[in-house]
């Protein structure tokens, strides 16, 4: 038995292929502001102290390496669009 009719026409591969597109450029940008937020919160534990007045640097450090392996998954992320989008590729920090 045929399951129910929605009434709306189902995607062409165009459509799919722009779909696709968008949620892998979307899911590219999001991954770049995560790395850019990494970044930045490097930055800020750079400049502090923990409770015991030492400073930071080597937390510091470990979420430095993380945001450019952050940047890297953005990177490979925006790799996977459809070979037909005409964005051109983006660079995260």
């Amino acid at each position: 038995m045929p399951g129910p009719q929605t009434g709306a026409p189902a995607p062409t591969d165009g459509e799919d292929s722009r779909r696709d597109d968008r949620l892998i450029e979307r899911a590219a940008r999001r991954t770049g502001l995560a790395g850019s937020a990494l970044t930045g919160a490097a930055g800020d534990l750079g400049h502090a102290h923990g409770d015991d007045g030492r400073a930071l640097a080597g937390l510091a450090e470990v979420v430095r390496e993380e945001a450019v392996r952050i940047g890297h998954l953005a990177e490979d992320i925006e790799s996977h669009r459809p070979e037909s989008a005409t964005a051109p590729a983006r660079r995260w920090p």
